[in-house]
C-alpha cells in the first residue's frame, strides 16, 4: 500500500525555491518603497510651490521665513486678518505636520522653507527636504531647485 504525501526532499526543495524568491524579490521591494517615499516627497515640495505663488498673488510677496516650515502652516492653511488673504491655499493631513506644527516629508523629518534668499535657478524661495539620509546638503536632498 502507497501513502500519499510529500517527501522531506520534495518539500526542503519548495522551501528553497520559495527562500530564493524572497531573497530576489525584497531588495527590489525596498528600491519602490524608497522612490514612492521620495516621489511623495517631491509631490508635497511641488503642491508646497503652487499654493506659495497663490499666495503671493493675493498678498503680494511670499512669508518669510529662514528656514522653519511653521509660517507655512499658518500662512497657508489661515486664517490671516488681511483683507488680501483669500485662502485657504492648500490644506494638510494629520501626519503632514508634526507637533512643533513643521511640515514634514516621507521620513518624517521637517522640511524647510527659505525666504527672502538669493534666488537659486531662477526660484524665489527654497522648499527642501533632507531626503532619505535624513541629513541636509547630500545627494539624495529633494528640493524645489
Amino acid at each position: 500500500m502507497k501513502k500519499s504525501g510529500f517527501t522531506l526532499i520534495e518539500i526542503l526543495v519548495v522551501l528553497t525555491i520559495i527562500s530564493m524568491v524572497a531573497a530576489i524579490s525584497l531588495p527590489a521591494l525596498k528600491k519602490a518603497r524608497n522612490k514612492a517615499a521620495i516621489l511623495r516627497t517631491k509631490g508635497m515640495i511641488s503642491s508646497l510651490e503652487a499654493a506659495l505663488f497663490m499666495y503671493q498673488t493675493d498678498m503680494g510677496d511670499f512669508p518669510n521665513s529662514s528656514g522653519s516650515s511653521k509660517i507655512l502652516v499658518e500662512a497657508l492653511m489661515g486664517p490671516i486678518e488681511d483683507e488680501n488673504w483669500k485662502g485657504p491655499y492648500m490644506r494638510f493631513k494629520q501626519n503632514d505636520i508634526d507637533q512643533e506644527n513643521n511640515i514634514v516629508d516621507t521620513w518624517r523629518n521637517p522640511i524647510h522653507y527659505f525666504y527672502p534668499q538669493s534666488e537659486k535657478n531662477n526660484v524665489p524661495f527654497i522648499i527642501v527636504s533632507s531626503g532619505p539620509d535624513r541629513k541636509f546638503d547630500t545627494n539624495d536632498d529633494i528640493g524645489n531647485w
